[in-house]
């Protein structure tokens, strides 16, 4: 019997990445549970549920890769019980889910028409995401305070400011944990009326981690906050109130730049070569396909600002999610995140040194732009 994987059909070049293991079936995500009768394998993203049931009707799944990070769509426990190894593609988007942070916090910047040496930034959460978005940040001269207590208890060098403390301190808060309802840091609504009540007015919060994370009703009794969200309570039915709330509202898109769902793929599909022991084949990503002018000015923010809105503007995701009339939005959630437009991230991009200031040409790369003659 040949070896069988049913792939979501939102991993990126599925095909490329997986048919030299054998038979793929690829569906879309809804479709997975269906057809896994057929598995020996299933390469899943966030939309499948794997689960006691699943596994105990299909006992010919021997091993799961999910391409994604998160890990509240599967049973650990479950796939323990039944012998099937797990992989999960943990960091593969956590530059992804850094550029969109620091985009906003750029765009913020410049219409608070002030200075990146004169915020202070707090990350709650420092793993791979939260590392990234610390990185970007210092680049730019932004004062980084950063809250993870298991990191803390784990790593006694690593220094953390106390939530409360924070949250108080902080023109800009950004949330970056997993979600968690047990264990000695439970991070399910750790943003709630309490917490909330820390944050300075006027300060930008951003949700790029899960909705779960802050209590959505508590988060509107603060019409003082300007609010980015990426991730929402009960998606894709989400919270029309806090969508209008919203300054930039988008479709959990932030980890959707094209390179990490590449590289989720490449992630599991070496996994997937290791665990059968046969040979893996790295398959490179396409070569730099952005170029970049910059628009002449002396403001060396509102420059930094119109590059990276050149390389991608958020602002049409906003838009698809916001004007969906309310009995539609969940199918345009879903919809337009499996059809999510090509973005790549900055280390694919070209920027022109024609008329770039000698202040922006470092803070790009810092951030990992390619500078050149174009």
């Amino acid at each position: 019997m040949s070896f069988t994987m049913v792939i979501d059909d939102a991993v990126v070049s599925a095909q490329h990445l997986f048919s030299s293991y054998g038979k793929t079936i690829i569906v879309p995500g809804r479709d997975i549970e269906m057809n896994a009768s057929q598995a020996d394998a299933l390469i899943i993203r966030s939309r499948t549920q794997i689960n006691e049931t699943l596994l105990q009707n299909n006992p010919r799944i021997r091993f799961i890769g999910s391409t994604v990070v998160g890990l509240d769509h599967v049973d650990l426990d479950a796939c323990q019980r039944h012998g099937v190894t797990f992989y999960s593609a943990q960091g593969c988007n956590a530059r992804s889910v850094a550029e969109y942070v620091i985009t906003q916090i750029i765009t913020y910047t410049m219409q608070r028409n002030t200075t990146f040496a004169q915020l202070t930034l707090g990350i709650v959460g420092v793993g791979h995401v939260g590392s990234q978005v610390q990185h970007l940040a210092e680049a730019l001269g932004i004062r980084c305070l950063l809250n993870d207590p298991p990191k803390s208890a784990s790593q006694p060098a690593f220094t953390q400011t106390p939530l409360n403390d924070l949250l108080s301190q902080s023109d800009i808060v950004t949330l970056h944990t997993p979600l968690t309802h047990i264990g000695e840091h439970p991070s399910y609504h750790l943003i709630n009326p309490q917490t909330l009540a820390h944050i300075k007015a006027q300060a930008l919060f951003i949700n790029a981690a899960r909705g779960d994370i802050v209590d959505e009703k508590a988060l509107l009794r603060r019409p003082d906050l300007t609010l980015v969200t990426d991730c929402w309570h009960h998606e894709p039915d989400i919270n029309d109130a806090l969508l209008q709330r919203s300054a930039l509202a988008t479709p959990h898109i932030a980890g959707h730049a094209w390179d990490a769902k590449f590289r989720g793929g490449q992630m599991v599909s070496k996994a997937l070569a290791d665990w059968r022991k046969v040979p893996y084949t790295l398959l490179p990503a396409p070569e730099n396909t952005i170029n970049i002018t910059p628009i002449t000015t002396t403001d060396n923010v509102a420059q930094l600002n119109n590059i990276l809105q050149q390389v991608y503007d958020f602002a049409q995701d906003d838009a698809q999610l916001r004007s969906a009339k309310s009995a539609d939005r969940a199918k345009v959630f879903e919809d337009y995140r499996r059809h999510y437009p090509m973005r790549r991230e900055w280390s694919t991009v070209q920027t022109s040194t024609e008329g770039l200031n000698t202040i922006v040409k470092q803070w790009l790369e810092k951030m990992s732009f390619n500078i050149r003659k174009i």
